[in-house]
């Protein structure tokens, strides 16, 4: 299982990118709607609605170290299905409107993130992602593709090792 650890440590990069995008205002790099979840626990407006979703988020990371150190290959399977599903949802939220053109509702959430750092151009009806959400999408797709290749390196070692050699049998 030693291969997958780089899959280990990105998937855990991930998390406290994230974590760290939820509680903290950093200025223009999350500058989005509403407060950072530390602004809200702080207020005492919704603690435990903060902190439960701010935990659940968690999970995917959580159960990965699990898998990890307990060699369950299917529960990683399973954190690596998690995980393509948000890179879609990412894809289709930033990039499809990004490469291909947005709709009008798109268009009005974009302007939701005025003041966020913009790393891309924008064009007429095809709105940048903001930097935030580009460096996300970099470490989703690095997690999915690291997760990926250890996964399909350890289904061909455990085939190696499960099928006999026909030069080292003895009969």
């Amino acid at each position: 299982m030693e291969y997958l650890k780089p899959a280990l440590i990105a998937q855990f990069i991930l998390a406290f990118y994230f974590q760290a995008i939820l509680w903290f205002p950093l200025g223009a790099w999350n500058d989005q709607p509403g407060d950072r979840l530390l602004a809200v626990v702080k207020s005492g407006e919704a603690p435990l609605a903060a902190i439960t979703f701010a935990s659940l988020m968690l999970l995917p990371s959580l159960l990965f170290a699990l898998a990890y150190w307990r060699r369950w290959l299917w529960l990683i399977w399973l954190c690596l299905c998690g995980n393509i599903v948000w890179l879609a949802m990412q894809i289709q939220s930033w990039w499809i409107p990004y490469l291909f053109g947005a709709d009008a509702r798109a268009i009005q959430n974009q302007k939701f993130l005025e003041r966020t750092y913009k790393i891309l151009p924008s064009f007429p009806n095809h709105p940048a992602p903001d930097a935030m959400h580009i460096v996300l999408d970099i470490l989703l797709l690095f997690v999915v593709a690291l997760t990926l290749i250890s996964l399909l390196k350890a289904r061909r070692l455990q085939s190696r090792t499960s099928t006999p050699n026909p030069q080292t049998s003895l009969t």
